[in-house]
């Protein structure tokens, strides 16, 4: 099934952590899912009832058979096209990865499908009942539910995987995202961990925002060595926005990434060091403990 194994591969040192973790967000994606399903066959089984007993009785050369055939063609067009349409995005994903191996993401599918689910019931349920029949408060309710349940259900998946401390998910290909400290306090400066690569993108971390992102990508299979230390007023800048800029190393301490080129300071959770030594280790040689 889809979401029997843990996505990826995982290190042995690490599985029963990780299969921990996959099982009880598994769960909640499986509630988000089946709710989203039962919207689904519900919302089928109405509008097939309407059409079996209105269908026949429609005068499709008048206006207001026309108009009603519109308006039935369209609940069935939102009822069923939600979830294919999500299956068949995530399943052609921009960059190549398992939607199940990238828990950041994972509400944005159920914040598209769950609203537009919940709006498709709620107009098979008008063609059923008709509209004159609901209260106000009615179709507010199911519309909230029906959003409520499977973003809430997929965040608390995210949370299962996500929880700290993340060091257990080092020895797994589970994309993590974190946020970049910077004096400035932006929020669209970030570091995300792939099976492969550490990628740096940041474009405020240096006062006023560039116009354009930057990103550098830094190869696992490059690094030698690890480690944690306070950053220093003699530290050069840790990441060049795309205007030219350098971003100057916030206080606090850094981890310190060594490869066979260079080194890379990060300004991030400390723990984040044990994470990136353990998928590095999963790739090969684990890296050096630098003793900053």
């Amino acid at each position: 099934m889809w979401l029997d194994e843990v996505p990826g591969r995982v290190a042995p040192s690490a599985r029963a952590a990780v299969e921990q973790r996959w099982r009880r967000a598994r769960t909640w994606l499986r509630v988000a899912a089946s709710f989203c399903a039962v919207e689904l066959v519900v919302s089928v089984l109405g509008l097939a009832w309407s059409l079996v007993t209105e269908g026949s009785t429609l005068p499709l050369t008048a206006p207001r058979g026309t108009q009603d055939l519109v308006g039935w063609v369209f609940a069935a067009v939102l009822v069923g096209l939600p979830i294919p349409a999500a299956v068949w995005l995530a399943k052609r994903a921009a960059d190549g990865v398992d939607w199940r191996r990238k828990p950041h993401g994972w509400h944005l599918h159920s914040a598209v499908v769950g609203p537009l689910q919940a709006l498709g019931l709620l107009l098979a349920l008008i063609r059923v009942v008709g509209n004159g029949v609901l209260s106000w408060w009615q179709p507010v309710v199911l519309l909230v539910v029906g959003t409520a349940i499977p973003v809430l259900a997929t965040e608390a998946a995210r949370r299962a995987v996500l929880r700290a401390p993340l060091h257990e998910l080092g020895g797994s290909e589970f994309l993590l995202r974190l946020p970049l400290r910077s004096s400035q306090g932006g929020a669209e400066d970030s570091l995300l961990l792939t099976e492969d690569r550490l990628r740096l993108t940041v474009r405020t971390a240096a006062g006023r925002p560039a116009r354009q992102p930057s990103t550098k990508d830094v190869e696992l299979s490059a690094i030698i060595g690890v480690g944690v230390r306070p950053s220093s007023p003699e530290d050069l800048p840790w990441a060049w926005l795309s205007d030219g800029r350098g971003a100057s190393v916030p206080p606090g301490d850094v981890v310190v990434v060594r490869t066979r080129h260079d080194e890379q300071l990060l300004p991030v959770d400390p723990a984040f060091a044990d994470v990136l030594s353990a998928r590095v280790a999963m790739r090969g040689r684990a890296p050096e403990r630098l003793e900053c």
